[in-house]
């Protein structure tokens, strides 16, 4: 039975942990800012625990063809040949994919939605994290760029974002976003609570429209009705999730596109992550072993 090594490289956090048949054996946390050297961190993980078979990679960029291409948020990932260097040092396989392939995977066997077609994922936390799926297939993009959503320029929108660029739509739309309009307008209460405390305040009903909005862009252009929202802002406290449908349902092109509409709301926790590592490793190997 195939052991993975599933490991989710956050902009905060470096979360690790070992899975045997979607078992998450051991979990453990570290501070990202903490680690000096990537290589060495993951490889000492690996050499402790030879039972493993491979090792599984979510980073918070731009992957393509398992090869880290940009990582703005955790710029040390940018120095690193990170699956060349750790393979040279374990002798096992590594895996590297953007962190959001994770989730996808995890939430779309635990939703049973292997079998549909068309499948858009959207995971709100400190940025705005994003997964097509069209036709069966994951789109990837040539160079690995596609499904930057969080990236398409906002019409209107000064704001410079992590990645260098202007106007992007997570400088209005994400976790960060949403904790610098807590402070900047001096909202009472705790920010865990935002959409408690503030539900009715027109700065959090502009925040989901936004947010609607961004979706609809890619629902229009899609034609799926199928979507899968999570991510740490919409785990919070009171997210409004009935506006957010409302709101987006109002957005879209046709009413077959409305009446059509599956929307599922998905909980955030480390072990999802773990065992979608888990989950495309085994994949992955299943699909290497034929050829």
């Amino acid at each position: 039975m195939t052991k993975v090594l599933g490991i989710d490289i956050g902009g905060t956090h470096l979360r690790w942990g070992i899975v045997e048949d979607k078992n998450v054996l051991c979990v453990e946390k570290i501070k990202s800012k903490d680690i000096d050297d990537f290589v060495e961190y993951i490889s000492k993980i690996a050499l402790d625990h030879p039972e493993i078979d491979v090792i599984s990679i979510g980073i918070p960029g731009i992957v393509n063809n398992h090869k880290i291409m940009n990582v703005p948020n955790v710029e040390k990932l940018n120095v690193y040949d990170l699956k060349d260097q750790i393979e040279e040092r374990t002798k096992k396989l590594v895996l590297i994919h953007r962190d959001v392939r994770l989730l996808f995977a995890y939430d779309l066997e635990r939703l049973s939605l292997e079998d549909k077609p068309y499948v858009l994922a959207f995971y709100l936390g400190t940025g705005i994290g994003n997964v097509i799926k069209v036709e069966g297939q994951i789109v990837k993009g040539r160079h690995g760029f596609s499904a930057e959503l969080g990236h398409i320029p906002i019409t209107g929108n000064d704001k410079i974002c992590g990645c260098g660029k202007v106007g992007c739509a997570e400088t209005i739309v994400s976790g960060k976003a949403l904790l610098e309009l807590f402070h900047s307008k001096k909202l009472s209460g705790d920010f865990s609570d935002i959409f408690i405390q503030h539900k009715n305040h027109p700065l959090i009903h502009e925040f989901i429209e936004a947010f609607a909005r961004i979706i609809a862009i890619e629902m229009n252009i899609l034609d799926a009705t199928t979507l899968i929202i999570g991510g740490g802002v919409a785990n919070m406290i009171g997210f409004p999730q009935g506006k957010l449908n409302r709101l987006l349902a109002s957005h879209l092109r046709s009413e077959e596109l409305i009446a059509g509409l599956n929307i599922h709301y998905v909980d955030d926790s480390p072990m999802n992550s773990m065992i979608g590592a888990s989950l495309i490793a085994k994949e992955y190997i299943n699909e290497n072993s034929h050829r």
